[in-house]
C-alpha cells in the first residue's frame, strides 16, 4: 500500500480546477495502480473533501494543496469519514473519546476495548499491507466474548453528547466484487448483511451526579459500518455505554471506533492544535521500525493480511 499527495488532484496551471481518477497526475508507473476503480472511488472522496474545505475556508486548490494546517485538517475529516489514510490516525481534539476510559464487559485477546480510540480503523499490517511504521498492529477493534458486549466510555471531565459515532466491523477481510470467478463467488456474503456487522445496539448516558443511566439512541437492524447519531444531549454526562444485543451472524460484538463530539463541536474540518494528543505515525522511506502509537496485545501474525480463516482482521 502506499499514499497519494492531494496535489496529484490539483492543476498545475488551471486556478481553481481538481481532478481525480484516471484524469489525476501521475507517472505511468504509479498509474497502473491508479487507474482501478477501487482507488478511484478514494481519489473522488479525497477530491471532494478537499474542494469542501477550500469553499469553507474562501482558498483555491492550490493555496489547499501547499498549507500543510490544511492538509491535516482534510486528512482528519477523511479519517472521520472512515477513509483510510496511510500514517495517519484520528487526532482530531474535539472528539472526547480519545481521552475517556474505555472498559467492557468482555474482550478477546488482541482486541481490546482500548482498540475502538486506536485511531486507526483497519488492520493493514503484514504482507500486502502498509510499510512497517506507516500503521498501528493489531485487529484495531474491540471484539466481545459473546452478547450482549457493553462497552463503557468514563469521560475525563463532564461533557454534553452532542453527536456519536460508530464505525463497526463489515467484514473488510472477505472480498466483495462482481466476478465471473465461481470460486470467488462463494466466499462473498451477497443479498444480506455482512455476519461481522452489529445489527441491534442501544446508546445510554450517565448524567452527572445521577445513578440512573439515560437512553439516548436505540437502533435495530442496522447493516452499515459508519453510523452518526445525532443527539443533542445538552445535560454533562460523566459515562456512557453502548450495548451490542445482535449481530447480523457472529456471536460478538465487534467495534473498530467510537468518537464523542459534545454540542457546538460537531462541525467538520477539525483545527490543527498546537498540540496533538498523540503523536503521528513515522514515516521513513525505509519503512525502519518505530514504536506504536498505542501498545496492545496483537493476535498472532497471520499468513497474509487478507487471512480469512478467522474474520478479525482488515
Amino acid at each position: 500500500l502506499y499514499g497519494t499527495p492531494l496535489r496529484c488532484f490539483v492543476s498545475g496551471n488551471v486556478p481553481n480546477m481538481m481532478m481525480a481518477g484516471r484524469l489525476a497526475s501521475f507517472s505511468h508507473v504509479a498509474f497502473g495502480s491508479q487507474r482501478v476503480m477501487a482507488t478511484c472511488i478514494t481519489h473522488g472522496q479525497a477530491a471532494g473533501t478537499a474542494a469542501a474545505y477550500a469553499v469553507q475556508n474562501n482558498m483555491t486548490p492550490q493555496d489547499v494543496a501547499k498549507n500543510p494546517e490544511a492538509v491535516w485538517s482534510i486528512q482528519q475529516q477523511l479519517l472521520r469519514d472512515d477513509q483510510f489514510v496511510i500514517g495517519q490516525v484520528n487526532q482530531d481534539p474535539r472528539d472526547q473519546a480519545l481521552t475517556a476510559k474505555i472498559s467492557a464487559n468482555s474482550s478477546q485477546d488482541g482486541s481490546p476495548p482500548e482498540a475502538v480510540i486506536s485511531g486507526q480503523t483497519r488492520a493493514v499490517f503484514g504482507k500486502g499491507g502498509c510499510a512497517s511504521g506507516q500503521c498501528l498492529p493489531g485487529t484495531n477493534r474491540w471484539i466481545s466474548n459473546g452478547l450482549p458486549g457493553v462497552l463503557t466510555l468514563e469521560f475525563k471531565e463532564p461533557v454534553t453528547i452532542g453527536q456519536v459515532e460508530f464505525v463497526f466491523d463489515t467484514g473488510l477481510h472477505r472480498m466483495l466484487s462482481f466476478t465471473m470467478m465461481f470460486a470467488e463467488r462463494e466466499k462473498q456474503v451477497w443479498g444480506r448483511p455482512q455476519p461481522e456487522s452489529v445489527k441491534d445496539y442501544m446508546v445510554e448516558v450517565l448524567p452527572e451526579g445521577s445513578q440512573e443511566w439515560t437512553v439516548i439512541v436505540k437502533e435495530q437492524d442496522n447493516y452499515q459500518r459508519k453510523r452518526i447519531h445525532e443527539v443533542g444531549f445538552n445535560t454533562k454526562c460523566q459515562s456512557m455505554r453502548v450495548t451490542v444485543t445482535a449481530t447480523n451472524g457472529v456471536e460478538n460484538a465487534r467495534i473498530c471506533e467510537v468518537r464523542v463530539y459534545q454540542v457546538g463541536e460537531c462541525g467538520k474540518f477539525p483545527k490543527k492544535p498546537d498540540v496533538l494528543q498523540k503523536p503521528e505515525l513515522l514515516l521513513t522511506p525505509g519503512g525502519e521500525e518505530h514504536e506504536p502509537l498505542l501498545k496492545m496485545a496483537a493476535p498472532p501474525e497471520p499468513k497474509s493480511w487478507r487471512e480469512t480463516s478467522e474474520p478479525i482482521v482488515a
